[in-house]
């Protein structure tokens, strides 16, 4: 088994990709972006499905405004826009049928994401509308607290769940659409396991045990997310892989014990790459000027091959290996979204 062709010949889903280099590059003038950079590099590197973080609580996802309603719809027309001029490159994942069954060559299918509920503003009424518009996944929060909870910064109180986010959850459930409980607390992280009736996910988690960290998640929450059928995607950002020179040996480490303590079934990629970003806010306590860091020999998706050939050392065959690729957020996928739009 060679790692370059085992990436050509399976689904691989990019688990969580936020939108700041497409606004980036539109901040640098560039009208197509996403059509000329963005997915042309994507489905160059292996990736078959995209979960995109559209918008969500971040400064940086409002277009650095705090109009977070207003640059969701703007954000998601620069989307809706593009896709149509990329002829065929770019689709978009709607219901059960549009996701993917085999690789296609030269196509990127996109699920619109939330990172994070801020773009509501409280209404339930903006989420069906972000619906109507292609969105079919949402984070309840991003670090800090919003109408629907309290994130993975916000512990000083003890709060978890509003009930708002409570009948966020239910709605869309309804809707079958994918709730994310990444950078969700504890508190509300169990409730909202208690609210849900289809399965959760946490789109990009490591685990405690190999680095206590506020991000990562513990044992229980592991075993909560496989008991109900949900999956957790490995997230490749150093500070969350190892106290320093996280490099992909570790992130591995983090896999391989989430993979026993969950079954394979319920392991996938998050990833969560930052290294084309462009410049971040001070607002979102990334210093514009402060020196990145990333996973040594895993920076972004062209460094897959090495994230595979770790996998293959560590003897994981082919079939395990496609599963945590792609074949597990596929299964999920198809256990939740609609057979056709519910509106």
């Amino acid at each position: 088994m060679e790692a370059g062709e085992t990436l050509r010949k399976h689904v691989v889903v990019e688990g969580h990709r936020d939108v700041y280099e497409q606004l980036y590059r539109k901040s640098l003038g560039e009208e197509t972006p996403l059509r000329d950079a963005i997915a042309p590099r994507l489905i160059r590197d292996g990736i078959n499905v995209c979960v995109y973080a559209i918008s969500g609580d971040s400064y940086s996802h409002s277009q650095n405004t705090g109009r977070y309603l207003e640059t969701a719809l703007e954000n998601i027309d620069m989307f809706l826009e593009e896709a149509p001029k990329s002829e065929g490159m770019i689709s978009m994942i709607r219901t059960k049928s549009d996701i993917p069954e085999k690789v296609r060559p030269g196509n990127l299918a996109f699920l619109l994401h939330f990172e994070g509920g801020r773009p509501l503003q409280g209404s339930i009424h903006q989420l069906r509308n972000f619906y109507r518009l292609g969105l079919r996944s949402m984070q309840l929060t991003w670090n800090f607290r919003n109408e629907l909870g309290d994130g993975v910064w916000e512990n000083r109180t003890g709060g978890g769940l509003t009930r708002f986010g409570v009948e966020v959850i239910k709605e869309m459930n309804r809707l079958s659409m994918v709730v994310d409980l990444a950078h969700m607390n504890r508190e509300g992280f169990f409730q909202a396991l208690e609210a849900a009736g289809a399965p959760l996910i946490v789109s990009h988690a490591n685990a405690c045990a190999m680095l206590d960290n506020p991000r990562n998640l513990g044992d229980d929450q592991l075993k909560a997310i496989a008991a109900q059928d949900g999956l957790v995607g490995i997230f490749a950002l150093p500070e969350r892989v190892a106290k320093k020179d996280a490099d992909v040996e570790g992130l591995l480490k983090h896999l391989d014990y989430m993979v026993e303590l969950m079954g394979i079934e319920h392991v996938a990629l998050g990833l969560d790459f930052i290294k084309y970003d462009g410049p971040r806010t001070l607002k979102d306590q990334h210093h514009p000027l402060h020196q990145r860091h990333y996973v040594k020999d895993l920076e972004e998706v062209e460094d897959m091959p090495k994230l595979i050939e770790g996998l293959i050392r560590r003897g994981y065959d082919e079939k395990e290996i496609a599963l945590i690729l792609g074949g597990n957020y596929m299964r999920v996928l198809k256990n939740i979204l609609p057979e056709q739009s519910v509106i």
